[in-house]
């Protein structure tokens, strides 16, 4: 289903690398308003609530990516950015009339699985696949952040009717490749030599195209609350893909079939 064109779509952390390529895939056939800390971006810090409501004005769709991106940020950062600045965004969105949010969850929402489960899980046949209604466990206070911002968007979108869909992204990455040699092993997986992570991000990686095609199926159907994966469709990946296609008609394009 082509999403009408000449939407006006705000998007939050335009200035990262998603917000950058989402943006440029976006202006194509419709108006976005890139909202970041410096210009030319339109300047709105997360932070100020009142700057978001007026950065959001005639916007039918909020893509909230701004973040503090850290597995090892603590608790004080998080609370600030991730989770006092996610409750503005969707407050601030709700006071401009707009009618949907698409929050860049994370994987690391449910991350105590691939904690737990090891290199191992990156194997063919590994017997796990994480669906969107398993409990949370995060796996860091950047987790909890992710956590509490589904929850919250659950919460507007109950009380007063916002449309909200949480992504909870795997790797997307500079080089929109999993083989980048610039990939090495994950700071917060240190036990994983160069091999497993290559294994990692064979399994849990998604191209860009892919996520901006996740995002234009998304605001072409009116769905009170979702939770889908950000993933590739991987031969090893190990979150569930399904909810994106039974919801949104979305399949991914891109995948690694296989290790080589």
């Amino acid at each position: 289903m082509p999403a009408p064109s000449g939407m006006k779509i705000a998007i939050t952390g335009a200035a990262g690398l998603i917000g950058r390529f989402l943006a440029a895939e976006l202006e194509g056939d419709h108006e976005v308003v890139r909202i970041d800390l410096e210009p030319p971006a339109v300047v709105a810090d997360v932070r100020d609530p009142v700057a978001l409501t007026r950065a959001f004005s005639g916007c039918s769709t909020v893509v909230h990516l701004a973040a503090v991106v850290s597995l090892s940020a603590g608790w004080q950062e998080i609370l600030d950015t991730n989770i006092v600045g996610t409750r503005n965004v969707f407050e601030a969105a709700h006071l401009a009339g707009v009618k949907r949010v698409i929050f860049a969850s994370s994987n690391h929402a449910v991350g105590m699985h691939e904690r737990s489960g090891g290199a191992a899980l990156y194997a063919p046949a590994a017997g796990l696949v994480v669906r969107d209604d398993a409990p949370f466990c995060p796996d860091s206070w950047y987790g909890v952040g992710k956590a509490f911002g589904e929850v919250l968007g659950r919460y507007y979108s109950d009380e007063f009717g916002l449309q909200v869909t949480c992504v909870r992204i795997g790797s997307i990455v500079q080089g929109d490749s999993p083989d980048d040699p610039a990939l090495t092993v994950p700071a917060w997986l240190p036990h994983l030599t160069q091999s497993d992570a290559h294994a990692r991000y064979a399994a849990t990686w998604m191209s860009q195209r892919d996520f901006a095609r996740l995002v234009r199926a998304i605001i072409v159907r009116d769905v009170p609350f979702a939770v889908v994966y950000g993933v590739g469709d991987n031969a090893t990946r190990f979150w569930d893909l399904e909810p994106g296609r039974a919801i949104f008609g979305f399949w991914p394009l891109d995948g690694v079939k296989a290790l080589v």
